[in-house]
């Protein structure tokens, strides 16, 4: 009986430590993501107390919600004519598997820990970033022009908005000056990092969440709306004045959207989003409830240029419908939707006590909001190993202050 409870505490040490670890390098390694996800979930397995942990996951809406989208992808193959292909497509999920695997056995000392290791895992990013930016190294297939060095630059934009957010957070809840100072200077950096990327998602969602913080942490929402006005204006300003990059991203974004009023030219990153969103109403009209499958709505979405849209051509190639909305409700239905946003509104009305973790649900649900209308963020590794981390610290830190 007591190698068993020493096993049990040495399984359960283990788990904090190596998501420690994990912490730090999910943003800085797809093959890092993978191993540590494997890991994790090998030491969760031989931890055990299964009746303990099923307990607490039958009790929680957010994994419930998953756990029910999750089926409801493994159902729809019965109607899809890419069975190996859909399933490759879900199987990608598994990286959510380290939500349960936080929820129920990071330990309350280690919820601080983890997030601080990540914003340590960003800083090195960023530095790395910078010195592609200035030309002081070379780094993997990052440039001047695109410094994103280990993502794709909308995941890399989302992740700073994020890591931005939390540091503001720490401006806002810190009252010595010293600490102030720090983190304002490490604000800086990052938004600044941020508006030298090609990511136009993160800027906006970092516009947003700003707006999401202030009104969260000042009662005077006036006032909130005045300071996230005025942060968010500088920072705009500052970016426009002093990247070339994000002067070029907001002339093309112009550019792009009259070509397709004007010219009907949809072979732009907009016009492609805007020819989505035109498509899908078609699949969406004529499958509205379960939608078409996991891998069908692109060769529906393939067939209707070939036939309906012709002059919509140039984006036949693209492999999903870069809107998360619309990914799933083509391929699941109004059924299928109403079932992921669940999961948010879940994760939404989660109670957490914790100033910085009740922060961190808010601007994280806003960064999401605005993510999800420009790219398919949910089946990305680095994303999905960033919603799993902040969920998983999320779900622990409510389950931390709720226990006896």
């Amino acid at each position: 009986m007591i190698l068993n409870n020493t096993t049990h505490l040495d399984y359960t040490k283990y788990i904090n430590h190596v998501a420690v670890a994990y912490a730090l390098v999910f943003p800085l390694s797809r093959a890092g993501i993978s191993f540590f996800t494997a890991l994790l979930l090998l030491l969760w397995l031989l931890e055990g107390g299964f009746k303990r942990k099923f307990s607490l996951m039958a009790r929680n809406s957010v994994v419930l919600s998953i756990s029910a989208f999750l089926a409801f992808n493994l159902i729809s193959l019965l109607w899809t004519n890419h069975l190996g292909e859909s399933f490759d497509y879900i199987r990608r999920y598994w990286y959510l598997s380290i939500i349960i695997v936080f929820f129920t056995s990071i330990q309350k000392d280690f919820i601080p820990k983890i997030l601080s290791f990540f914003i340590l895992g960003m800083f090195i990013s960023e530095v790395i970033s910078y010195g592609v930016f200035f030309e002081w190294w070379e780094f993997k297939h990052a440039t001047t022009a695109n410094i994103s060095p280990f993502m794709h630059h909308i995941e890399y934009s989302v992740y700073l908005a994020l890591a931005a957010l939390i540091i503001m957070g720490r401006i806002f809840s810190h009252r010595m000056i010293k600490t102030k100072l720090i983190y304002i200077a490490f604000f800086i950096t990052m938004s600044g990092n941020l508006f030298l990327t090609e990511g136009r998602t993160g800027q906006l969602a970092l516009v947003l969440g700003l707006l999401t913080l202030a009104l969260v942490n000042f009662k005077n929402k006036f006032k909130a709306f005045f300071i996230s006005s005025v942060i968010s204006l500088t920072l705009l300003s500052a970016a426009y004045v002093f990247s070339d990059t994000f002067q070029h991203r907001v002339a093309d974004a112009s550019s792009s959207l009259i070509n397709v009023i004007n010219n009907q030219d949809y072979c732009s990153s907009w016009g492609a989003r805007v020819g989505a969103y035109i498509t899908a109403k078609d699949i969406v009209v004529t499958h509205p409830i379960i939608g078409v499958g996991i891998t069908d709505n692109m060769d529906i979405f393939r067939g209707l240029l070939d036939t309906k849209y012709q002059y919509m051509g140039c984006i036949r190639e693209l492999a999903h419908m870069h809107n998360q909305y619309l990914q799933v409700l083509t391929q699941l239905g109004f059924l299928g939707l109403f079932i992921f946003i669940s999961i948010f509104y879940n994760l939404g009305n989660i109670k957490i006590k914790n100033r910085e973790f009740r922060n961190i649900k808010y601007v994280y649900l806003a960064i999401l909001f605005v993510g999800f209308i420009a790219e398919v963020l949910f089946h990305r590794a680095f994303s999905l190993a960033l919603y799993s981390v902040m969920v998983g610290l999320i779900l622990a830190q409510n389950r931390v202050e709720n226990e006896v």
